[in-house]
């Protein structure tokens, strides 16, 4: 049995319907910081690298495909995030 911190508050339960909207507000702003970071970083990658290799097919690829990386990574949190969201609505009803 571990002993509880007192720190640690109980969670409201949230709210399904709240959930489902958290979700759908966070699912759209991260896919709209997905598609900045994969657009700046792969313009990047080409201003950095394509303009001076006469036949870049292989640089093109690797500059598309790097950003992905750290494009990916907000979406590790996606769940997290979007019960923050929920419990931070519920608290301010």
């Amino acid at each position: 049995m571990a002993p509880i911190m007192a720190e640690e508050r109980p969670q409201p339960e949230v709210d399904e319907r709240l959930l489902r909207e958290a979700r759908r507000v966070v699912y759209e702003r991260m896919a709209l910081i997905t598609a900045l970071i994969w657009v700046f970083g792969t313009a990047i990658l080409f201003a950095v690298t394509v303009p001076y290799i006469e036949r870049p097919f292989r640089q093109v690829a690797v500059a598309m495909t790097i950003p992905i990386l750290p494009a990916a990574l907000p979406w590790l949190f996606y769940g997290r995030i979007s019960e923050r969201v929920a419990r931070r609505w519920m608290e301010r009803r």
